[in-house]
């Protein structure tokens, strides 16, 4: 029998019934219920985050109803003791706002600018910049304190989310024209890198970086991806008109923070048993240990176990469609990961991620003859950004660079169509997955259910980021009387429907003398959680 792996859709493979905001899971829920672990690393000193001054974000549920007003009147101004010419803010907005952020054909950046830039402590001769984004979804806080609005409980919304840094920490790569672009269009993404304050340098390496995908606008504006940087100049009309707009295929910000909490939330449930890796290639798993003992050797294809144990649960819960998305956690050491019940099993998938392991989704695999019989094809990706240059510049470079171009003026792209990776594409490019003597657990991913995440304290800012949950069980919103609209401040993120990377020091760096992992995350409905002071 074959594993059906790579063609499943974004979606949850255990029907479980959609539940109110205190989540009561049937049959697995003991096994998945997910109290975050929470794990701090704190730096020498402590005076706050000093490069981000300012998070805020408006959370709805009822988009249509919003209107420009009713952000701009609630909209902070920036601190009175800052230069605005030293801050740049990040603004991420949803798809139904994305018309709002096209200064061609909307006037709200350009409101949106004046009112948030004070009058006072202006200096009339240096520009303003700002950075936008359009993502899928915002992460809602609401669900986690059991709030639900009009009867809906449901941990995503949609809204705008502000991120106010310093302007030198900022650093981008322009997107190449649409006519000299290769058929392969690189994804854009958002990285948010953590470095402790003592850093001088935004060359040392980052002690925490999330890395987000961002929306598919195409039917939306035309664009793949929505990801550009502005420059507004103070006008002989005392107010800011936009000078110049530029697409950006990559942007990363880095701030210094003296504290890092972190938590996560990956709704993933364990099938068939941990086993040794006895031979693949780049990211191709090709043998794994028949028997679960250190000592044994005999080998057995790797999707073995799979063809077994899938069916399996499939039958066992009902899955109509038959498909499910799969998940191999990959470690270095004997003693990692332990099945266990209740808790434990999540406690244990957190600490093993903590201590260096990788996540990589099964694209593909199972059945074939040949040499192709029983492969398994892991994701090799863990970072959106390679190498800490990867050709990006620092904000005033990106608008010296010459081809420029308003947003409103880059053409639709032709049709393309997505290929899934096959088990013959080269081996030699790509990293390794696993290798032999590494040791691999597969699992599920299940109905996500958010327990509270710690509470942001004063002089602290919430970064909430993670995977849109499975659309079919997200409830829709009924009519309603009210709008729905939410403010939160200290608070800042974004959902992504294709992935997210989270890079992380390692526990027991020390012994193990691997300092940093970075995991990549594209389980719906997972969470990951930094509060920064």
């Amino acid at each position: 029998m074959s594993v059906i792996l790579g063609f499943a859709p974004r979606s949850l493979p255990a029907r479980l019934a959609t539940v109110g905001c205190r989540h009561s899971q049937a049959k697995l829920g003991s096994l998945v219920r997910q109290i975050p672990k929470e794990r701090t690393v704190t730096t020498q000193r402590s005076t706050g985050v000093k490069d981000i001054p300012l998070a805020y974000t408006w959370l709805t549920r009822t988009p249509d109803e919003i209107t420009p007003d009713d952000v701009l009147s609630s909209l902070p101004p920036i601190p009175g003791s800052l230069t605005p010419s030293d801050y740049v803010p990040i603004l991420l907005a949803t798809s139904p706002f994305a018309h709002w952020v096209d200064s061609s054909s909307h006037g709200f950046l350009e409101q949106w600018i004046n009112r948030f830039y004070p009058s006072t402590n202006l200096d009339p001769a240096k520009p303003v910049h700002a950075i936008v984004a359009v993502v899928d979804k915002l992460p809602d806080h609401r669900v986690q304190s059991g709030e639900a609005v009009d009867g809906i409980c449901t941990s995503e919304s949609e809204g705008i989310s502000l991120l106010l840094v310093k302007a030198e920490n900022i650093q981008g790569k322009v997107a190449a024209p649409r006519r000299v672009r290769s058929m392969e269009v690189t994804e854009s993404s958002l990285v948010f890198a953590l470095q402790n304050d003592t850093s001088t340098k935004l060359s040392q390496r980052p002690t925490h970086e999330i890395g987000l995908r961002l929306a598919n606008t195409i039917f939306v504006n035309g664009n793949d991806n929505t990801l550009f940087g502005t420059r507004w100049v103070y006008t002989s009309s005392h107010e800011y008109a936009l000078e110049q707009s530029v697409n950006l295929s990559n942007c990363k910000v880095t701030s210094a923070v003296t504290s890092v909490r972190d938590s996560f939330n990956l709704p993933l449930y364990p099938v068939g048993q941990r086993r040794r890796v006895i031979s693949s290639m780049g990211n191709i798993l090709r043998q794994l240990a028949k028997h679960t003992d250190s000592q044994s050797a005999e080998p057995m294809p790797a999707s073995s176990e799979l063809e077994k144990e899938l069916p399996r649960y499939i039958e066992e819960h009902g899955i109509a469609d038959r498909r499910v998305s799969v998940w191999a956690l990959i470690e270095s050491s004997e003693k990692g990961f332990q099945m266990g019940t209740d808790l434990n099993s999540q406690e244990s998938l957190v600490k093993a991620i903590r201590a260096g392991a990788k996540l990589h989704r099964v694209m593909s695999g199972g059945g074939g003859w040949g040499k192709k019989q029983g492969l398994l094809s892991l994701d090799p990706e863990t970072t959106f950004i390679e190498t800490e240059g990867d050709g990006l510049l620092e904000l005033e470079g990106l608008f010296a660079v010459r081809e420029a171009h308003p947003v409103s003026d880059v053409p639709p792209p032709p049709p393309a169509f997505f290929d899934m990776p096959q088990l013959e594409d080269s081996l030699s490019t790509l990293s390794q997955a696993a290798g032999p003597g590494d040791y691999i657990q597969f699992f599920v991913s299940v109905e996500p259910d958010h327990a509270p995440n710690p509470r942001s304290e004063e002089g602290s800012i919430a970064f909430n980021f993670g995977i849109v949950s499975d659309a079919e069980s997200v409830v829709q919103a009924t009519d309603r009387t009210q709008k729905d609209l939410v403010v939160a401040s200290h608070y800042f993120g974004a959902l992504s429907e294709k992935a997210i990377t989270y890079l992380q020091p390692v526990t027991g760096a020390e012994s193990s003398g691997v300092q940093e992992c970075s995991a990549k995350f594209d389980i719906p409905g997972c969470r990951v959680q930094v509060l920064l002071e």
